[in-house]
């Protein structure tokens, strides 16, 4: 679908804790991130990127948790050129270890493989176990 038939970044970054309160915790964090992108039908893609980034874990009621990650790549070369990740998960215990997600991730680039759209809307539902 987006034409990556091979893609991994990395870097390192700062954080703070925002907000801990007990059903609230809030994060801030930057840094400087290197991506590859080996694209199929267009050029490939490697480039550093600022990161501005922040999470927030919220506890709803004592079953239901919402989980939302908002993160910036602006280009280092060319700040007009971005990559913008957005992501929410309702988590519901079911048993134990077992719950019920629900995720609905926002990935955004100004510079996507040829023939793909800039923006794409992901839904996912899944069983998550922990450990």
């Amino acid at each position: 679908i987006r034409k990556i038939y091979l893609g991994y970044e990395a870097g390192p970054g700062v954080g703070y804790h925002l907000f801990t309160l007990s059903n609230f915790v809030m994060n801030v964090e930057s840094g400087i991130n290197y991506q590859v992108e080996k694209r199929s039908g267009s050029d490939d893609v490697e480039n550093f990127y600022f990161r501005i980034a922040e999470d927030i874990t919220w506890k709803i009621t004592p079953r239901l948790t919402l989980v939302e990650k908002a993160e910036l790549f602006p280009r280092m070369e060319n700040v007009e050129q971005f990559r913008a990740r957005l992501s929410s998960t309702l988590s519901f215990p079911l048993w134990k270890n077992i719950s019920f997600n629900l995720s609905v991730l926002d990935l955004y680039d100004t510079n996507p493989a040829d023939g793909v759209d800039k923006n794409e809307i992901q839904i996912r539902s899944l069983l998550g176990i922990s450990f």
